[in-house]
């Protein structure tokens, strides 16, 4: 899974995913952090899930490559619902999932 942005600024890009996390009940399970040259998304609630985006600049801006995911058991039968959401997120907030 590929995501891009068209903002450079990776502070920026985190920020544009907490807003569009808003109230959404989601927030409360889901945090988006900023590591060394990786976005990492956790997932709390059961156990722990943690996908690991790599990240590299892209033409236009600031490219992310699913590079890991350490999927809970408990989470194992919620995971493509709780993908479909955070994809959701992460297009409201501007990025581009291929």
């Amino acid at each position: 899974m590929n995501i891009e942005f068209k903002e450079k600024d990776r502070n920026k890009i985190l920020a544009s995913i907490h807003e569009a996390m808003g109230g959404r009940k989601l927030a409360e399970l889901v945090t988006f952090n900023l590591k060394t040259g990786a976005l990492e998304v956790v997932i709390s609630k059961l156990g722990t899930s943690t996908l690991t985006f790599a990240e590299s600049p892209a033409a236009t801006g600031i490219s992310y490559k699913l590079t890991s995911e350490k999927i809970a058991f408990t989470h194992k039968a919620f995971k493509d619902e709780v993908t479909k959401k955070i994809m959701a997120v992460i297009e409201q907030a501007g990025g581009k999932i291929s």
